[in-house]
Order: C-alpha cells, then sequence, then structure tokens
C-alpha cells in the first residue's frame, strides 16, 4: 500500500511539474513590449568614448536572442574608441551619417537606412563626422558573455584622417 501511495505521490508531482514547464513554455512564446526608456541609458565614458555620446537601451540579449540592441546618438565629432566583437555587430544608421574606420584604413559613410555589418573580431571604430551628428541602432552580439572588447581612444588626428579618407572614397 506504501509503495502504491509513493507512486501516485511521484505521478501527482510529475504532472504538476510538466504543467509548470508547459506554462513557462507557453510564456516564452509570447511577444514583450519593453517600454522605451525602461532599461535606462548612460552618458558615453571618456574612456571608451571621445565627444558626447548618448547610449540608450532597448533591449537585452535572451535565451533565444544572443544580443541586445541599444540606441547611441553621436554628436559633432564624437566618435568610439578603437574596439572588436566577438560575435560581430549590425548597425542600423538612423539619422544624420555614421562614420566608422578599421585598422586596414578603410573609411566609409553610412547614411539614414543604411546598415553597417562588422564581421567578428574585426579592430574599427564608429561615430559622427565633424559636421553633423549620426545616429545608430547597435545590434551588437554575444559570445560566452561577452559583446565588445575595447582597446584604445582613437586619437584627434586619425578620426580626422578617417573622416577625410571616407568623404574622398565617396566622391569617387
Amino acid at each position: 500500500m506504501q509503495k502504491i501511495v509513493s507512486l501516485a505521490l511521484i505521478s501527482a508531482l510529475s504532472c504538476a511539474h510538466l504543467g509548470i514547464a508547459k506554462e513557462l513554455a507557453q510564456m516564452q512564446k509570447t511577444q514583450e513590449i519593453i517600454k522605451s526608456g525602461s532599461l535606462g541609458g548612460f552618458k558615453g565614458d571618456s574612456k571608451i568614448f571621445s565627444g558626447d555620446v548618448h547610449v540608450k537601451m532597448l533591449f537585452k540579449s535572451d535565451s533565444y536572442r544572443p544580443f541586445g540592441g541599444a540606441l547611441v546618438r553621436f554628436e559633432k565629432g564624437a566618435r568610439t574608441a578603437w574596439h572588436t566583437h566577438p560575435a560581430g555587430q549590425t548597425l542600423l544608421v538612423t539619422q544624420g551619417s555614421i562614420y566608422t574606420g578599421t585598422k586596414d584604413g578603410i573609411a566609409q559613410i553610412a547614411k539614414p537606412g543604411d546598415a553597417v555589418l562588422c564581421p567578428p573580431d574585426v579592430e574599427h571604430w564608429h561615430g559622427a563626422g565633424l559636421d553633423e551628428i549620426g545616429e545608430h541602432i547597435a545590434l551588437t552580439h554575444e559570445k560566452d558573455g561577452k559583446n565588445v572588447m575595447w582597446l584604445q581612444l582613437l586619437s584627434d588626428e586619425e578620426y580626422k584622417a578617417y573622416i577625410q579618407a571616407a568623404q574622398k572614397r565617396t566622391k569617387e
């Protein structure tokens, strides 16, 4: 009799566990709205940004979405430090112009509606031009819990040279 009661108890607990598991699975299939501003934002730290940069968090990575999103606004002359992304990054330009350059000397300009596709481990920087703001949505992928490795600041001389090279390339 005690075995029958034990088996019934185990069976009931298993059914309850399955019910909870189904409920959790169903919850994960529900869409979620993250209210604008609910994740906060911050002013760019001068250790990794030059100039006036504002970052507004849009969403964080999740078990089914291995990347987070942020709206980044660069005032005139503002830019990131050199950096890499272990799993890559996608930038969707929303306003102004976004200038970007890589350590191999390639400089480019992206405009609203353009996407900047950065493969994993490419050393690069991005930001606004000298005379115009730039804004983009950054979709930054994660690998082993990391999404960026910050390097040294881009000097004013390097930045101006990249800006000129990008503008010249655009005219060609």
